[in-house]
Order: C-alpha cells, then structure tokens, then sequence
C-alpha cells in the first residue's frame, strides 16, 4: 500500500463499486505501519500478524494479531508497531453510500443515517473474547477471501457481509454526547491537528518554520508545541523529520534517483544530515534500506 497524504486524494473503488480492498499490508521497517491520515470513507482493519497500536481521533488503542478497528468517516488515524514481531494487517475501505438504497427506508433511518452521520458512536475496537466480536472477524475474514480469490459474487457477499457486520456492531453503539458534554475542546483539538498535519504534507519539501505551524493552528509557538507532542508522540521537528524519511522511502523503493537528491527532494538541506536522521528512524542507511527492498522485491516470486 503506497504511502498516502494526510487527506488521501485516491478514490476508493468506482462509482458502481466504491470499495478497496488492500490484503496483508506490512511496513518494510521502522516503526510506523501506518501514516497519519484520514479519508470520507469508512474503514475496517484487521491485524493478522504482531500487534500495533492505532491512533484514531483522540482515542489509542493496542490491537492483537485476530483483532480488528472501526474507522469512521473522516477520523483521523495512524498506525505504529507493536513488540518486535512485523504487524501484517489487512483493510477494505469503503463509501457509506454503497450501504444506501434508492429509497429511504427503515435501514437508512434507523441504522445507516445515524451512522454517517454520528448521532451514535459505534465500538472501534472488536476483539473475540465476546460472541459478537468473533462473528465480526469472521465476516471480515470472508470479504478479503472473497476479494483475493476474485469471486464472481464478492461485490454482492461484500454488501451483505457490510450489513451483518454493522447488525452486530450495533448493539454495542451508544447515542453520541451532546454538543457541550463533549470533553473539553477534543473535536477543536482534532481539527486544529488535521490543518496542521496537512500544512506540513503539503510542504515537506520546504524549509518549516515553527511559528508557520503554530500561526496554521491557532497558538502561540509554546502552547503549539505542547499540543502538537500530546497529540502526535513527537515534537513538531520530529514529525517533520519522520514524515521527510516516510517520503523518501517512497523514493527510494519506487526510483533510482541518487540518495543526494532524493534527500533535496524531501526537505533536507545536508546529506549527512539526511543519512544521521534515516538511520535513526529505520536503524539503517538510505543505501541499505533500497538494497534490502529490492532484495525482498526479488525474493517473492521465488516464494510464490
């Protein structure tokens, strides 16, 4: 799964079918398996492999290997490892419209509509210690079984498995809280977090001052700071740092460009600067880390 921006551009599925499906997605190496992002789609993914600890909104959570999450539309949501064991997790994304019908039913207004649009808040972390979280990964199981076996009716079995996956799901959503009761300032913090995040995915490749990232929120240079490391785990340089190496990697699996200008390319100015901040995110060189790429790239076809 190539890595994405902030606000993914892609489009996921076609009009007919809006849905994607990405099967046993795993980081090369480092730490971070997936990007801070968010999209208009609904999202389910499921750890097949380690653990890691996803963020979504204000919300952490640790998710074993036969565990899955919940995303809803427009949360914003990251992933990192877990232990030393490579997480390998699979995801079907997926626009709430392909859950509508032509007319407005009783499904619509009593289930689909509350959920689009978060007048009930549904559990974003199913586990099989209970019935209905069991029931749940086994329809999820089926849909990416569907979809690597290209069956003839997975667009059909997957609508379906949607609707009893959500079924289940329901009985364990709680009304939303009323606009006041909502802890202290959380939607404004997630949404000052999303400009921000976005500042800097947009114009990695330029010099960032910390008082553009502070202005682009809101805050004074002091009070951005605490906010931007309560939020992300990092300081605003090193989120910067780390999002400048996530790019890279993309180039140097997807390029021959010479390491000089790819380190150019994502915002640094010095390349021993470039390789000391590399090796300190990826335990690696940038030389290093394209050979072993290539060398797994290689190797599985031979595995097949």
């Amino acid at each position: 799964m190539e890595r994405e921006r902030l606000r993914e551009d892609r489009i996921h599925g076609n009009a007919m079918y809006p849905v994607s499906v990405y099967p046993d997605i795993q980081q090369l190496n480092g730490d971070s398996i997936l990007d801070c992002h968010w999209h208009d789609e609904m999202e389910f993914t499921m750890v097949t492999q380690g653990s890691a600890v996803f963020q979504i909104d204000m919300n952490t959570v640790e998710v074993q290997a036969g565990e899955a999450i919940f995303i809803n539309r427009g949360e914003i949501h990251a992933g990192y490892l877990k232990g030393d064991v490579p997480c390998v997790f699979s995801s079907i994304v997926f626009n709430p419209e392909l859950l509508g019908s032509r007319t407005f039913d009783a499904v619509q207004e009593k289930f689909v509509g509350p959920l689009v649009h978060k007048t009930i808040i549904p559990p974003y972390h199913i586990q099989t210690d209970e019935a209905w979280g069991e029931e749940i990964i086994f329809h999820l199981k089926r849909i990416f079984a569907d979809h690597a076996a290209g069956t003839p009716t997975c667009e059909m079995t997957t609508k379906a498995y949607l609707y009893l996956i959500f079924a289940k799901m329901f009985e364990h959503m709680r009304p939303a809280a009323l606009k006041g009761t909502v802890p202290s300032g959380s939607h404004d913090k997630v949404e000052r977090l999303k400009s921000v995040l976005s500042y800097i995915h947009k114009r990695y490749p330029e010099p960032l001052k910390l008082k553009e990232l502070a202005d682009e929120a809101n805050m004074s240079e002091g009070h951005f700071c605490r906010f931007f490391k309560q939020m992300v785990q990092k300081s605003p340089v090193d989120y910067i740092n780390y999002y400048r190496i996530q790019q890279a990697c993309v180039q140097l699996e997807n390029t021959d460009h010479k390491i000089v200008d790819i380190a150019m390319d994502v915002g640094f100015e010095h390349l021993s600067y470039f390789i000391t901040t590399f090796k300190k995110h990826k335990n690696i060189t940038p030389s290093q880390y394209r050979k072993m790429f290539y060398e797994k790239v290689a190797m599985e076809p031979a595995l097949v």
